[in-house]
Formats: structure tokens, C-alpha cells, sequence
């Protein structure tokens, strides 16, 4: 005597991930379904921007994605080390560093949270 299949519904994926999966009474659907809220997806995005990207600023955010500005190419050591060598030139060395500073692309990430918890680092 086989066990009777459980009617058709979303149940816990069998393969153990998160969220709910279709099984249609007689197999498993390729149609999946989260069981994350706003609040948790929200919460993973701010864990996962404390720990990727903690110097980071946010630019904009939402409640799953977010962009962060990580900085120019100069840092802020650098920026300490530029202006005590231009004290030291008289000034000199301020040229020098005014066109580092000024030709440095800005660099940023998006950061984002999918419907299963996933996070994506752009």
C-alpha cells in the first residue's frame, strides 16, 4: 500500500531553501513563492551592507536594494599624507593633489535582496 500525495498547494521546498515551492499533487512545480517579509529583507540588505561595506556611504535606498558610494580613488590617508606634503613643499604639492583628487572616478555598488534572501553585489 502506497501513502497517499498531499493535495495541491505551496509547501517548504524540499531542497531545503528558503520560501515555499508548488507541488501540484503528483510532483514538485518549477513555481516557488517567499516566505521573506519587507522587514527581514530589509534587515538582510542592512547586514549585508555593514558587513561588504562598512566605510561606505548610501546614496539611495530602499527597503531590498541600495547604492553605496565607496569613495574617488583617493582615500583618506591619502588625503592626510597630501596635505601634510604640501606644508612641507610651500604648497607645491597641492597642484599635484587637486589633480589627483579632481581626475579620481567615484566609485559605487547596488546592493540588492531578492525575494528568497539572496543578496547581490553589483
Amino acid at each position: 500500500m502506497t501513502a497517499a500525495l498531499p493535495p495541491a498547494g505551496w509547501y517548504p521546498d524540499p531542497s531545503g531553501a528558503r520560501g515555499q515551492r508548488y507541488f501540484d499533487g503528483a510532483e514538485w512545480t518549477p513555481h516557488y513563492a517567499s516566505t521573506l517579509s519587507l522587514d527581514q529583507r530589509s534587515e538582510i540588505l542592512e547586514e549585508a551592507i555593514s558587513n561588504h561595506y562598512p566605510w561606505a556611504r548610501v546614496e539611495s535606498r530602499t527597503p531590498t536594494q541600495a547604492v553605496l558610494f565607496l569613495g574617488g580613488g583617493v582615500s583618506g590617508w591619502a588625503h592626510a599624507m597630501c596635505a601634510l606634503l604640501t606644508v612641507v613643499t610651500c604648497g607645491l604639492f597641492g597642484i599635484i593633489w587637486l589633480v589627483v583628487a579632481a581626475t579620481s572616478p567615484e566609485r559605487r555598488a547596488y546592493v540588492a535582496v531578492d525575494s528568497y534572501g539572496n543578496v547581490t553585489f553589483n
